[in-house]
Protein backbone atom coordinates (compact mmCIF):
# COMPACT_ATOMS: atom_id res chain seq x y z
CA UNK A 1 0.00 0.00 0.00
CA UNK A 2 2.54 2.04 0.69
CA UNK A 3 4.50 2.30 -2.50
CA UNK A 4 1.00 2.34 -4.30
CA UNK A 5 0.42 5.45 -2.38
CA UNK A 6 4.29 6.98 -3.58
CA UNK A 7 2.82 5.92 -7.29
CA UNK A 8 -0.10 8.36 -7.02
CA UNK A 9 2.19 10.77 -5.31
CA UNK A 10 4.58 10.71 -8.46
CA UNK A 11 1.76 11.67 -10.93
CA UNK A 12 0.07 14.33 -8.57
CA UNK A 13 3.86 16.02 -8.09
CA UNK A 14 4.60 16.24 -11.62
CA UNK A 15 1.44 17.43 -12.27
CA UNK A 16 1.68 19.71 -9.63
CA UNK A 17 5.09 21.14 -10.45
CA UNK A 18 5.11 20.73 -14.21
CA UNK A 19 1.44 23.10 -14.18
CA UNK A 20 3.03 25.04 -11.20
CA UNK A 21 6.07 26.16 -13.26
CA UNK A 22 3.94 27.20 -16.25
CA UNK A 23 1.63 29.31 -14.20
CA UNK A 24 4.94 31.19 -13.15
CA UNK A 25 6.00 31.68 -16.15
CA UNK A 26 2.64 33.21 -17.03
CA UNK A 27 2.28 34.89 -13.99
CA UNK A 28 5.91 36.63 -14.56
CA UNK A 29 5.47 37.55 -18.40
CA UNK A 30 1.82 38.99 -17.61
CA UNK A 31 3.48 41.04 -14.82
CA UNK A 32 6.42 42.28 -17.33
CA UNK A 33 3.93 42.49 -20.48
CA UNK A 34 1.67 44.72 -18.13
CA UNK A 35 4.32 46.88 -16.63
CA UNK A 36 5.98 47.49 -19.92
CA UNK A 37 2.34 48.55 -21.92
CA UNK A 38 2.16 50.54 -18.91
CA UNK A 39 5.11 52.56 -19.00
CA UNK A 40 4.99 52.56 -22.94
CA UNK A 41 1.33 53.31 -22.87
CA UNK A 42 2.26 56.39 -20.19
CA UNK A 43 5.26 57.50 -22.52
CA UNK A 44 2.93 57.56 -25.43
CA UNK A 45 0.08 59.84 -23.28
CA UNK A 46 3.41 62.14 -22.82
CA UNK A 47 3.93 62.42 -26.16
CA UNK A 48 0.06 62.50 -27.44
CA UNK A 49 -0.59 65.29 -24.64
CA UNK A 50 2.26 67.44 -25.94
CA UNK A 51 1.82 67.14 -29.95
CA UNK A 52 -2.04 67.90 -29.33
CA UNK A 53 -1.01 70.95 -27.30
CA UNK A 54 1.92 71.84 -29.50
CA UNK A 55 -0.55 72.19 -32.57
CA UNK A 56 -3.06 74.06 -30.60
CA UNK A 57 0.14 76.54 -29.92
CA UNK A 58 1.05 76.64 -33.32
CA UNK A 59 -2.87 78.06 -34.48
CA UNK A 60 -3.34 80.35 -31.46
CA UNK A 61 0.40 81.53 -32.52
CA UNK A 62 -0.88 81.86 -36.34
CA UNK A 63 -4.49 83.38 -34.84
CA UNK A 64 -2.31 85.73 -32.88
CA UNK A 65 0.24 87.22 -35.62
CA UNK A 66 -2.69 87.39 -38.34
CA UNK A 67 -4.28 89.63 -35.38
CA UNK A 68 -1.26 91.61 -34.87
CA UNK A 69 -0.77 91.90 -38.58
CA UNK A 70 -4.36 93.33 -38.91
CA UNK A 71 -3.80 95.94 -35.78
CA UNK A 72 -0.71 96.83 -37.59
CA UNK A 73 -1.87 98.14 -40.84
CA UNK A 74 -4.61 100.32 -39.08
CA UNK A 75 -1.56 101.97 -37.16
CA UNK A 76 0.02 102.60 -40.59
CA UNK A 77 -3.06 103.83 -42.30
CA UNK A 78 -2.52 107.49 -43.45
CA UNK A 79 -6.30 108.89 -42.90
CA UNK A 80 -6.87 107.71 -39.32
CA UNK A 81 -3.30 109.61 -38.64
CA UNK A 82 -4.80 112.61 -39.87
CA UNK A 83 -7.61 112.21 -37.66
CA UNK A 84 -5.47 112.48 -34.94
CA UNK A 85 -3.41 115.16 -36.18
CA UNK A 86 -6.46 117.58 -36.11
CA UNK A 87 -6.72 120.26 -33.09
CA UNK A 88 -10.16 119.92 -31.50
CA UNK A 89 -12.06 122.22 -29.00
CA UNK A 90 -13.69 119.29 -26.99
CA UNK A 91 -13.34 115.49 -26.81
CA UNK A 92 -15.43 113.32 -28.75
CA UNK A 93 -15.85 109.95 -29.69
CA UNK A 94 -17.27 109.39 -33.43
CA UNK A 95 -17.30 105.85 -35.71
CA UNK A 96 -15.42 105.49 -38.29
CA UNK A 97 -16.08 104.15 -41.39
CA UNK A 98 -12.51 102.75 -42.18
CA UNK A 99 -12.73 100.92 -38.74
CA UNK A 100 -15.70 99.55 -39.55
CA UNK A 101 -15.16 98.56 -43.21
CA UNK A 102 -11.61 97.18 -42.55
CA UNK A 103 -12.94 94.73 -40.08
CA UNK A 104 -15.60 93.63 -42.58
CA UNK A 105 -12.70 93.24 -45.51
CA UNK A 106 -10.00 91.65 -43.27
CA UNK A 107 -12.89 88.74 -42.45
CA UNK A 108 -12.64 89.32 -38.91
CA UNK A 109 -15.91 90.77 -37.99
CA UNK A 110 -16.86 87.38 -35.77
CA UNK A 111 -13.63 87.56 -34.58
CA UNK A 112 -13.27 91.44 -33.31
CA UNK A 113 -15.77 92.47 -30.85
CA UNK A 114 -14.31 96.22 -31.09
CA UNK A 115 -11.64 98.51 -32.58
CA UNK A 116 -11.25 101.63 -30.61
CA UNK A 117 -8.12 104.75 -31.21
CA UNK A 118 -8.04 106.96 -28.25
CA UNK A 119 -6.17 110.13 -29.87
CA UNK A 120 -4.17 112.40 -27.77
CA UNK A 121 -6.09 115.14 -29.32
CA UNK A 122 -9.07 114.05 -27.65
CA UNK A 123 -11.19 112.17 -30.70
CA UNK A 124 -11.85 108.17 -30.15
CA UNK A 125 -12.77 106.57 -33.23
CA UNK A 126 -15.13 103.66 -32.89
CA UNK A 127 -15.66 100.72 -34.90
CA UNK A 128 -19.83 100.89 -34.09
CA UNK A 129 -22.01 103.51 -33.04
CA UNK A 130 -23.36 101.02 -30.27
CA UNK A 131 -20.38 101.60 -28.34
CA UNK A 132 -20.54 104.15 -25.44
CA UNK A 133 -17.40 104.81 -23.45
CA UNK A 134 -17.71 105.45 -20.05
CA UNK A 135 -17.08 108.74 -18.96
CA UNK A 136 -15.75 107.99 -15.75
CA UNK A 137 -13.04 105.69 -16.24
CA UNK A 138 -9.61 107.28 -16.74
CA UNK A 139 -8.35 105.41 -19.97
CA UNK A 140 -5.13 106.52 -19.42
CA UNK A 141 -4.53 104.55 -16.24
CA UNK A 142 -5.06 101.49 -17.30
CA UNK A 143 -2.91 98.84 -17.91
CA UNK A 144 -3.15 98.06 -21.73
CA UNK A 145 -3.02 101.79 -21.97
CA UNK A 146 0.35 102.28 -20.09
CA UNK A 147 2.10 99.10 -21.68
CA UNK A 148 1.54 100.58 -25.01
CA UNK A 149 2.35 104.18 -24.54
CA UNK A 150 5.43 102.86 -22.94
CA UNK A 151 6.49 100.21 -25.85
CA UNK A 152 6.06 102.98 -28.54
CA UNK A 153 4.68 101.32 -31.86
CA UNK A 154 5.10 97.47 -30.86
CA UNK A 155 2.11 95.43 -30.81
CA UNK A 156 1.47 94.37 -26.79
CA UNK A 157 -1.22 91.79 -26.03
CA UNK A 158 -3.36 91.39 -22.46
CA UNK A 159 -4.38 89.21 -20.69
CA UNK A 160 -8.28 88.25 -20.61
CA UNK A 161 -10.64 90.37 -19.04
CA UNK A 162 -14.38 91.96 -18.69
CA UNK A 163 -14.82 94.90 -21.49
CA UNK A 164 -15.34 97.24 -18.77
CA UNK A 165 -14.85 100.25 -20.32
CA UNK A 166 -17.89 100.32 -22.52
CA UNK A 167 -21.44 100.90 -21.22
CA UNK A 168 -23.61 97.88 -20.84
CA UNK A 169 -20.95 95.39 -22.40
CA UNK A 170 -19.24 92.77 -19.97
CA UNK A 171 -18.06 90.40 -22.48
CA UNK A 172 -14.78 88.51 -21.70
CA UNK A 173 -12.08 89.93 -24.58
CA UNK A 174 -8.38 89.47 -24.58
CA UNK A 175 -6.94 92.75 -26.37
CA UNK A 176 -4.06 93.85 -28.83
CA UNK A 177 -3.03 97.28 -27.53
CA UNK A 178 -0.18 99.75 -29.75
CA UNK A 179 0.79 103.49 -30.05
CA UNK A 180 0.17 104.98 -33.11
CA UNK A 181 3.48 106.31 -34.18
CA UNK A 182 3.19 109.72 -36.44
CA UNK A 183 5.07 109.02 -39.56
CA UNK A 184 6.55 112.38 -39.92
CA UNK A 185 7.81 113.85 -36.54
CA UNK A 186 7.11 109.49 -34.63
CA UNK A 187 5.46 111.38 -32.19
CA UNK A 188 2.73 109.01 -30.59
CA UNK A 189 -0.82 110.12 -31.82
CA UNK A 190 -3.07 107.85 -29.95
CA UNK A 191 -3.23 103.96 -28.96
CA UNK A 192 -5.29 101.69 -31.03
CA UNK A 193 -6.91 98.83 -28.74
CA UNK A 194 -8.61 95.79 -30.68
CA UNK A 195 -10.84 93.75 -28.06
CA UNK A 196 -10.53 89.96 -29.68
CA UNK A 197 -13.33 88.14 -29.30
CA UNK A 198 -12.57 85.54 -26.31
CA UNK A 199 -15.31 83.00 -27.86
CA UNK A 200 -12.60 83.17 -30.79
CA UNK A 201 -10.13 81.95 -28.52
CA UNK A 202 -12.09 79.39 -26.75
CA UNK A 203 -13.40 77.94 -30.25
CA UNK A 204 -9.68 77.57 -31.39
CA UNK A 205 -8.69 75.86 -28.20
CA UNK A 206 -11.60 73.58 -28.29
CA UNK A 207 -10.66 72.21 -31.73
CA UNK A 208 -8.64 69.71 -29.97
CA UNK A 209 -9.73 67.11 -27.16
CA UNK A 210 -7.84 65.55 -24.37
CA UNK A 211 -10.10 62.81 -23.45
CA UNK A 212 -13.60 63.56 -21.96
CA UNK A 213 -12.60 65.90 -19.19
CA UNK A 214 -9.20 66.80 -20.69
CA UNK A 215 -9.15 71.21 -21.04
CA UNK A 216 -6.59 73.59 -21.97
CA UNK A 217 -6.00 76.88 -21.04
CA UNK A 218 -3.47 79.87 -21.91
CA UNK A 219 -0.70 81.76 -19.40
CA UNK A 220 0.84 84.95 -19.62
CA UNK A 221 4.67 85.92 -18.79
CA UNK A 222 3.32 87.25 -16.10
CA UNK A 223 1.27 83.71 -15.06
CA UNK A 224 -1.63 85.31 -15.82
CA UNK A 225 -4.49 83.45 -17.31
CA UNK A 226 -5.43 84.40 -20.74
CA UNK A 227 -7.83 81.76 -21.24
CA UNK A 228 -9.69 79.04 -19.07
CA UNK A 229 -12.50 76.91 -20.03
CA UNK A 230 -13.89 78.00 -16.31
CA UNK A 231 -12.89 81.31 -16.58
CA UNK A 232 -15.63 82.78 -14.64
CA UNK A 233 -14.31 80.07 -11.70
CA UNK A 234 -10.78 80.93 -12.14
CA UNK A 235 -12.09 84.98 -11.90
CA UNK A 236 -13.79 84.30 -8.55
CA UNK A 237 -10.89 82.21 -7.16
CA UNK A 238 -13.12 79.29 -7.05
CA UNK A 239 -10.93 76.96 -9.07
CA UNK A 240 -7.29 77.08 -9.36
CA UNK A 241 -4.22 76.09 -11.37
CA UNK A 242 -1.18 75.06 -10.46
CA UNK A 243 0.89 78.08 -12.27
CA UNK A 244 3.98 77.85 -10.28
CA UNK A 245 4.94 73.75 -11.29
CA UNK A 246 3.77 74.93 -14.65
CA UNK A 247 6.17 78.21 -15.00
CA UNK A 248 9.15 75.85 -13.94
CA UNK A 249 8.12 73.29 -16.58
CA UNK A 250 8.54 75.68 -19.29
CA UNK A 251 8.37 72.49 -22.22
CA UNK A 252 7.43 69.16 -21.74
CA UNK A 253 5.11 67.04 -19.64
CA UNK A 254 4.44 66.02 -15.80
CA UNK A 255 2.11 64.44 -13.58
CA UNK A 256 0.96 66.34 -10.66
CA UNK A 257 1.58 65.37 -7.38
CA UNK A 258 -1.11 66.23 -5.25
CA UNK A 259 -3.25 64.89 -8.16
CA UNK A 260 -1.61 62.22 -9.49
CA UNK A 261 -4.12 60.79 -12.24
CA UNK A 262 -3.72 64.65 -13.70
CA UNK A 263 -1.52 64.94 -16.67
CA UNK A 264 -0.22 68.48 -17.65
CA UNK A 265 1.26 69.30 -20.70
CA UNK A 266 3.20 72.47 -21.33
CA UNK A 267 3.89 74.59 -24.73
CA UNK A 268 5.58 78.46 -24.73
CA UNK A 269 4.90 80.05 -27.51
CA UNK A 270 8.19 82.49 -27.47
CA UNK A 271 7.09 84.42 -30.57
CA UNK A 272 3.36 85.69 -28.57
CA UNK A 273 4.48 85.19 -24.85
CA UNK A 274 1.97 82.84 -23.74
CA UNK A 275 1.67 79.77 -22.45
CA UNK A 276 -0.21 76.83 -23.71
CA UNK A 277 -1.20 73.92 -21.13
CA UNK A 278 -2.88 71.21 -21.43
CA UNK A 279 -4.62 69.14 -19.24
CA UNK A 280 -5.61 65.44 -19.21
CA UNK A 281 -6.73 62.55 -17.22
CA UNK A 282 -4.21 59.52 -17.30
CA UNK A 283 -7.18 56.96 -16.67
CA UNK A 284 -8.91 57.85 -19.85
CA UNK A 285 -5.67 58.30 -22.06
CA UNK A 286 -4.64 54.66 -20.92
CA UNK A 287 -7.92 53.63 -21.67
CA UNK A 288 -6.42 51.26 -24.37
CA UNK A 289 -3.98 49.99 -21.69
CA UNK A 290 -7.10 48.92 -19.54
CA UNK A 291 -8.17 47.20 -22.99
CA UNK A 292 -5.28 45.37 -24.21
CA UNK A 293 -4.26 44.45 -19.82
CA UNK A 294 -7.97 42.82 -19.50
CA UNK A 295 -6.70 40.53 -23.13
CA UNK A 296 -3.77 39.61 -21.98
CA UNK A 297 -5.37 38.44 -18.60
CA UNK A 298 -8.11 36.47 -20.66
CA UNK A 299 -5.31 35.07 -22.64
CA UNK A 300 -3.65 34.23 -19.91
CA UNK A 301 -6.73 32.33 -18.36
CA UNK A 302 -6.91 30.63 -21.85
CA UNK A 303 -2.97 29.58 -21.76
CA UNK A 304 -3.51 28.17 -18.03
CA UNK A 305 -6.67 26.28 -18.91
CA UNK A 306 -4.25 24.46 -21.88
CA UNK A 307 -1.53 24.15 -19.32
CA UNK A 308 -3.94 22.23 -17.15
CA UNK A 309 -5.02 20.17 -19.76
CA UNK A 310 -1.28 19.67 -21.08
CA UNK A 311 -0.06 19.16 -17.47
CA UNK A 312 -2.48 16.31 -17.00
CA UNK A 313 -1.94 14.77 -19.91
CA UNK A 314 1.80 14.63 -19.70
CA UNK A 315 1.82 13.60 -15.83
CA UNK A 316 -0.15 10.82 -17.37
CA UNK A 317 2.04 9.58 -19.59
CA UNK A 318 5.02 9.70 -17.44
CA UNK A 319 2.94 7.72 -14.48
CA UNK A 320 1.37 5.21 -16.52
CA UNK A 321 4.53 2.56 -17.42
CA UNK A 322 5.21 3.44 -13.94
CA UNK A 323 1.68 2.29 -12.51
CA UNK A 324 2.11 -0.17 -14.94
CA UNK A 325 5.13 -1.62 -13.19
CA UNK A 326 3.84 -1.00 -9.98
CA UNK A 327 0.93 -3.38 -11.01
CA UNK A 328 3.25 -6.16 -12.36
CA UNK A 329 5.24 -5.90 -9.24
CA UNK A 330 2.51 -6.42 -7.20
CA UNK A 331 2.00 -9.60 -9.08
CA UNK A 332 5.37 -10.57 -8.21
CA UNK A 333 4.75 -9.73 -4.52
CA UNK A 334 1.91 -11.90 -4.81
CA UNK A 335 4.63 -15.26 -6.17
CA UNK A 336 3.34 -15.15 -9.79
CA UNK A 337 7.29 -14.68 -11.12
CA UNK A 338 6.19 -15.73 -14.45
CA UNK A 339 4.70 -12.33 -15.43
CA UNK A 340 5.59 -10.36 -18.72
CA UNK A 341 6.99 -6.96 -18.21
CA UNK A 342 6.28 -5.93 -21.78
CA UNK A 343 6.36 -1.54 -21.01
CA UNK A 344 4.97 0.75 -23.65
CA UNK A 345 6.87 3.73 -23.07
CA UNK A 346 9.27 5.76 -24.72
CA UNK A 347 10.93 6.86 -21.33
CA UNK A 348 14.50 5.04 -21.33
CA UNK A 349 14.67 5.62 -17.09
CA UNK A 350 11.54 3.38 -17.46
CA UNK A 351 12.50 1.12 -20.12
CA UNK A 352 15.95 0.84 -17.92
CA UNK A 353 13.74 -0.07 -14.69
CA UNK A 354 11.76 -2.52 -16.50
CA UNK A 355 14.73 -4.67 -17.77
CA UNK A 356 16.46 -4.52 -14.08
CA UNK A 357 13.13 -5.55 -12.79
CA UNK A 358 13.05 -8.34 -15.68
CA UNK A 359 16.69 -9.16 -14.85
CA UNK A 360 16.15 -9.64 -10.87
CA UNK A 361 12.83 -11.89 -11.08
CA UNK A 362 15.20 -13.85 -13.41
CA UNK A 363 18.08 -13.98 -11.10
CA UNK A 364 14.78 -14.58 -7.86
CA UNK A 365 14.22 -17.92 -10.09
CA UNK A 366 17.59 -19.11 -10.33
CA UNK A 367 18.32 -18.41 -6.43
CA UNK A 368 14.90 -20.22 -5.65
CA UNK A 369 15.96 -23.57 -7.82
CA UNK A 370 19.42 -23.17 -5.56
CA UNK A 371 17.37 -22.92 -2.59
CA UNK A 372 15.33 -26.01 -3.59
CA UNK A 373 18.47 -27.81 -4.50
CA UNK A 374 19.82 -26.71 -0.96
CA UNK A 375 17.00 -27.88 0.62
CA UNK A 376 17.14 -31.52 -0.92
CA UNK A 377 21.00 -31.54 0.00
CA UNK A 378 20.54 -30.52 3.50
CA UNK A 379 17.73 -33.32 3.54
CA UNK A 380 20.53 -35.77 2.40
CA UNK A 381 22.62 -34.47 4.91
CA UNK A 382 20.57 -35.17 7.84
CA UNK A 383 19.55 -38.41 6.68
CA UNK A 384 23.47 -39.43 6.18
CA UNK A 385 23.87 -37.41 10.14
CA UNK A 386 20.82 -39.45 11.44
CA UNK A 387 22.52 -42.91 9.88
CA UNK A 388 25.92 -41.73 11.09
CA UNK A 389 24.46 -41.71 14.51
CA UNK A 390 22.51 -44.87 14.64
CA UNK A 391 25.25 -46.49 12.46
CA UNK A 392 25.27 -50.34 13.42
CA UNK A 393 29.05 -50.50 13.82
CA UNK A 394 29.13 -47.56 16.11
CA UNK A 395 26.04 -49.33 18.05
CA UNK A 396 27.72 -52.74 17.87
CA UNK A 397 30.93 -51.26 19.40
CA UNK A 398 29.09 -49.89 21.98
CA UNK A 399 27.20 -52.64 23.00
CA UNK A 400 29.54 -54.44 22.87
CA UNK A 401 31.89 -52.63 25.60
CA UNK A 402 29.16 -52.54 27.46
CA UNK A 403 28.91 -56.26 27.68
CA UNK A 404 32.51 -56.91 28.04
CA UNK A 405 31.86 -54.39 31.15
CA UNK A 406 29.01 -56.29 32.43
CA UNK A 407 31.00 -59.59 32.18
CA UNK A 408 34.17 -58.19 33.96
CA UNK A 409 31.37 -56.65 36.49
CA UNK A 410 32.34 -52.91 35.98
CA UNK A 411 28.66 -51.49 36.64
CA UNK A 412 30.14 -48.72 37.04
CA UNK A 413 31.52 -47.94 34.01
CA UNK A 414 28.26 -49.85 32.34
CA UNK A 415 26.00 -47.52 33.85
CA UNK A 416 28.07 -44.21 32.80
CA UNK A 417 28.16 -45.68 29.06
CA UNK A 418 24.54 -47.33 28.93
CA UNK A 419 23.86 -43.42 30.66
CA UNK A 420 25.85 -41.47 28.06
CA UNK A 421 24.59 -43.48 24.34
CA UNK A 422 20.93 -42.29 25.66
CA UNK A 423 22.13 -38.65 25.97
CA UNK A 424 24.08 -38.72 22.80
CA UNK A 425 21.28 -40.37 20.90
CA UNK A 426 18.79 -38.24 22.70
CA UNK A 427 20.64 -34.94 21.97
CA UNK A 428 21.23 -35.93 18.23
CA UNK A 429 17.37 -35.84 17.85
CA UNK A 430 17.31 -32.35 19.21
CA UNK A 431 13.58 -32.96 18.59
CA UNK A 432 13.82 -32.27 14.94
CA UNK A 433 15.20 -29.11 15.79
CA UNK A 434 18.47 -28.11 13.23
CA UNK A 435 19.47 -24.67 14.55
CA UNK A 436 20.50 -24.98 19.05
CA UNK A 437 22.34 -23.73 21.32
CA UNK A 438 26.28 -23.95 21.59
CA UNK A 439 25.56 -25.67 24.80
CA UNK A 440 24.15 -28.63 23.60
CA UNK A 441 26.31 -29.03 20.77
CA UNK A 442 29.23 -29.15 24.04
CA UNK A 443 26.91 -31.25 25.93
CA UNK A 444 26.24 -33.70 22.91
CA UNK A 445 30.20 -34.10 21.91
CA UNK A 446 31.25 -34.44 25.28
CA UNK A 447 28.68 -37.78 25.69
CA UNK A 448 30.56 -39.26 22.36
CA UNK A 449 33.74 -38.41 24.06
CA UNK A 450 32.81 -40.24 27.59
CA UNK A 451 31.61 -43.01 25.42
CA UNK A 452 35.01 -42.79 23.15
CA UNK A 453 36.61 -42.75 26.34
CA UNK A 454 35.55 -45.65 28.08
CA UNK A 455 36.21 -47.89 24.52
CA UNK A 456 39.88 -46.95 24.78
CA UNK A 457 41.03 -45.80 27.83
CA UNK A 458 44.50 -44.86 27.81
CA UNK A 459 44.69 -44.13 24.47
CA UNK A 460 42.22 -41.32 24.16
CA UNK A 461 42.72 -38.39 26.93
CA UNK A 462 40.45 -35.05 25.84
CA UNK A 463 39.53 -31.42 27.46
CA UNK A 464 36.86 -28.75 26.52
CA UNK A 465 37.82 -25.45 27.12
CA UNK A 466 35.03 -23.34 26.15
CA UNK A 467 34.03 -19.74 27.31
CA UNK A 468 30.72 -19.91 28.88
CA UNK A 469 29.26 -16.42 27.19
CA UNK A 470 29.28 -19.06 24.00
CA UNK A 471 26.91 -20.93 25.63
CA UNK A 472 23.79 -19.02 24.75
CA UNK A 473 24.91 -18.51 21.07
CA UNK A 474 23.18 -20.57 18.40
CA UNK A 475 24.51 -22.97 15.92
CA UNK A 476 23.83 -25.47 13.47
CA UNK A 477 23.82 -29.34 15.10
CA UNK A 478 26.15 -31.96 14.93
CA UNK A 479 29.45 -29.76 14.01
CA UNK A 480 31.33 -30.90 16.58
CA UNK A 481 31.23 -34.86 16.26
CA UNK A 482 32.24 -35.09 13.01
CA UNK A 483 35.16 -33.19 13.59
CA UNK A 484 36.24 -35.31 16.89
CA UNK A 485 35.51 -38.85 15.35
CA UNK A 486 37.53 -37.75 12.43
CA UNK A 487 40.56 -36.77 14.88
CA UNK A 488 39.83 -39.91 16.62
CA UNK A 489 39.85 -42.31 13.85
CA UNK A 490 42.56 -40.44 11.77
CA UNK A 491 44.15 -38.83 14.26
CA UNK A 492 45.28 -40.65 16.98
CA UNK A 493 43.67 -44.13 17.18
CA UNK A 494 47.04 -45.75 15.41
CA UNK A 495 49.40 -44.04 18.08
CA UNK A 496 50.81 -46.44 20.63
CA UNK A 497 51.27 -44.19 23.07
CA UNK A 498 47.59 -42.65 22.68
CA UNK A 499 46.62 -38.81 21.93
CA UNK A 500 44.51 -36.31 23.28
CA UNK A 501 41.94 -33.73 21.69
CA UNK A 502 41.41 -30.38 23.14
CA UNK A 503 38.16 -28.33 22.26
CA UNK A 504 37.58 -24.84 23.15
CA UNK A 505 35.71 -21.83 21.98
CA UNK A 506 35.53 -17.97 22.14
CA UNK A 507 33.78 -15.33 20.93
CA UNK A 508 35.65 -12.86 18.84
CA UNK A 509 33.85 -10.20 17.90
CA UNK A 510 30.79 -10.76 15.89
CA UNK A 511 31.50 -14.31 15.22
CA UNK A 512 32.27 -17.30 17.45
CA UNK A 513 35.44 -19.86 17.23
CA UNK A 514 35.05 -23.60 18.15
CA UNK A 515 38.20 -25.23 17.72
CA UNK A 516 39.07 -29.14 17.49
CA UNK A 517 42.74 -29.98 17.81
CA UNK A 518 44.60 -33.23 18.06
CA UNK A 519 48.46 -34.40 18.55
CA UNK A 520 47.79 -36.75 16.01
CA UNK A 521 49.54 -37.76 12.73
CA UNK A 522 48.79 -34.37 10.72
CA UNK A 523 48.30 -34.20 7.30
CA UNK A 524 49.78 -33.13 4.15
CA UNK A 525 49.53 -29.85 2.11
CA UNK A 526 47.18 -31.59 -0.65
CA UNK A 527 44.85 -33.04 2.13
CA UNK A 528 44.71 -29.83 3.58
CA UNK A 529 43.86 -28.62 0.51
CA UNK A 530 41.19 -31.45 -0.54
CA UNK A 531 39.49 -32.39 2.67
CA UNK A 532 36.51 -29.61 2.25
CA UNK A 533 36.70 -30.15 -1.61
CA UNK A 534 36.43 -33.51 -2.48
CA UNK A 535 32.99 -36.00 -3.19
CA UNK A 536 30.95 -36.22 -0.35
CA UNK A 537 30.97 -39.86 -1.28
CA UNK A 538 34.73 -39.99 -0.97
CA UNK A 539 34.89 -38.25 2.55
CA UNK A 540 32.50 -40.54 4.83
CA UNK A 541 34.60 -41.87 7.69
CA UNK A 542 33.49 -45.00 8.90
CA UNK A 543 30.87 -44.76 11.20
CA UNK A 544 31.07 -40.73 10.57
CA UNK A 545 29.87 -38.02 8.40
CA UNK A 546 31.93 -35.87 5.75
CA UNK A 547 34.00 -33.07 6.78
CA UNK A 548 32.43 -31.36 3.51
CA UNK A 549 28.69 -32.20 4.90
CA UNK A 550 29.53 -29.63 7.80
CA UNK A 551 31.16 -27.59 5.56
CA UNK A 552 28.43 -27.04 3.04
CA UNK A 553 26.07 -27.03 5.99
CA UNK A 554 27.23 -24.07 8.00
CA UNK A 555 27.32 -21.94 4.24
CA UNK A 556 23.99 -23.08 3.55
CA UNK A 557 22.67 -21.65 7.18
CA UNK A 558 24.67 -18.70 7.67
CA UNK A 559 26.82 -17.98 4.50
CA UNK A 560 29.70 -18.41 2.03
CA UNK A 561 31.93 -16.23 4.87
CA UNK A 562 31.56 -18.95 7.55
CA UNK A 563 32.37 -22.82 7.47
CA UNK A 564 35.67 -24.69 8.46
CA UNK A 565 39.14 -23.67 8.69
CA UNK A 566 41.94 -26.64 8.86
CA UNK A 567 45.74 -26.38 10.03
CA UNK A 568 47.86 -29.38 10.33
CA UNK A 569 51.69 -30.13 10.56
CA UNK A 570 52.23 -33.69 9.34
CA UNK A 571 53.68 -36.36 12.34
CA UNK A 572 52.70 -33.75 14.33
CA UNK A 573 49.05 -32.32 15.01
CA UNK A 574 45.80 -30.90 13.20
CA UNK A 575 43.62 -28.00 13.85
CA UNK A 576 39.99 -27.45 12.49
CA UNK A 577 38.41 -23.93 13.28
CA UNK A 578 34.59 -23.59 13.29
CA UNK A 579 33.49 -19.83 12.68
CA UNK A 580 29.91 -18.93 12.83
CA UNK A 581 28.07 -15.87 13.30
CA UNK A 582 27.60 -14.47 16.93
CA UNK A 583 23.37 -14.90 17.03
CA UNK A 584 21.32 -15.78 19.49
CA UNK A 585 18.52 -18.67 18.87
Amino acid sequence: MKFQQKAKNIRYRIFTHFFALIMFIIIILDIFFIYKLSDITEKNAHIYSYEITKQLGRNIEDYVNHMKKVSWVLCQDESLQNILRRQVDAPFTAKNVSLEQFKINANMANDIESIIIFGRNGITLVDSNSYKIKDYIDITKMDWYISAMQNKGKLMLSSSHIQNYIENNEKWVFSVSSAIIDKETDEVLGVMLVDMSYKKLADICNQITLGNRGYVYITSKNQDIIYHPQQQLIYSALKTEDLYSVDKQVEGSFVEKEAKSRLVTVHTLKGVGWTVVGVSYLEELLTSQNSISITVIIISILCILIALVLSQQISQEISKPILELENIMAKVEKGGLDVDIAIDTNTKEIQNLSRSFQTMLLEIKVLLGRIKDNEKMLRKSELKILQAQINPHFLYNALDTIIWLAEREEHAKVVNMTASLARYFRLSLSKGVEIIPIFSEIEHVKYYLLIQKIRYENKLTYSIDVDSEVYQYATVKIILQPLVENALYHGIKDLEEGGHIKISGKKHGDNIILTVEDNGKGMTEEQIDTILTKPISASITTGGVAIKNVHERLQVYFGKEYGLKYESILGEWTKVYVTIPAIMD
